[in-house]
């Protein structure tokens, strides 16, 4: 779009754009939380403040927001995009947290890694095991922390992210065993790129604080090793702070942090 407001559009699919001369502004629909939360969920996928008017083409998205009934709107910025997260503020939006994506590069010097635990494909007779892990697991994801949504909802939206991992075409539910004991799970994602992707993992609580972390980490560094991977990286919030020294003891690198913005509608 090359004009302000009257240019700005939101089709059936609850995504758009804004690009002016002083806003490069894009959204679209998370429909897996729109499905967990009742009302349309959307996330800003591109911001870019450029000029003095920025504020006033933002208008131009919240009145479109308010029309589509969204109750939640996230976004995600780069560290240093202050003018940017000043914008959001203004907007009413709210700081929730910082997000570290450690990285682990060249693989084959990590062989000295070892774990006790192996892995496996899970099968749907896992699941029942899983969605008990996942329900009380993420605690201290963005979801669940915001004080203004509901925690319940939270924990059924990874419950919902595990289930539908046994069928999604690209990802992968891995399970961390120790002998019979279910320790951890893993959703992961080869991409292109050489990347294994760990999209969700979780400890199970009651195993939480006797040393599983470390183990079930390596025996899955070393299975994506075995799987050809040339690196593998993750997302955590630096609330979460033991499994952050976790990846740090395992030698993982941490590229610039993000920010993440909630905009959650009063009732």
């Amino acid at each position: 779009m090359s004009e302000r407001s009257d240019r700005a559009s939101l089709p059936r699919s609850l995504s758009g754009s804004i690009d002016t001369a002083a806003l490069a502004l894009q959204w679209s629909e998370a429909p897996w939380d729109t499905a967990i939360y009742g009302k349309p969920v959307l996330q800003i996928t591109k911001l870019e403040v450029v000029g003095s008017a920025a504020t006033e083409d933002f208008a131009a998205f919240e009145r479109l927001r308010d029309v589509s009934g969204s109750g939640l709107v996230s976004c995600r910025l780069a560290h240093n995009k202050l003018r940017e997260s000043m914008l959001l503020e203004d907007a009413g939006f709210r700081f929730i947290e910082m997000l570290y994506m450690p990285e682990l590069d060249a693989l084959n010097d990590v062989q000295k890694l070892t774990s006790s635990l192996h892995v496996e494909l899970a099968t749907p007779s896992d699941l029942p095991a899983v969605l008990e892990i996942a329900a009380s697991a993420f605690r201290n994801e963005r979801l669940y922390i915001d004080p203004r949504l509901s925690p319940e909802l939270s924990d059924k939206r990874y419950q919902n992210w595990a289930r539908s991992s046994l069928s999604h075409p690209a990802q992968r539910l891995f399970l961390v065993w120790d002998g019979d004991l279910l320790v951890s799970f893993f959703v992961t994602e080869n991409l292109q790129d050489g990347t294994c992707y760990w999209h969700l993992n979780a400890v199970a609580s009651k195993l939480q604080g006797q040393g599983y972390g470390r183990l079930a980490w390596s025996a899955m560094i070393q299975h994506a090793v075995k799987a050809g991977a040339d690196r593998v990286r993750s997302s955590i919030a630096a609330r979460n702070y033991r499994v952050l020294n976790l990846y740090a003891r395992l030698g993982f690198r941490f590229p610039p942090p993000w920010m993440t913005f909630h905009w959650v509608r009063s009732e």
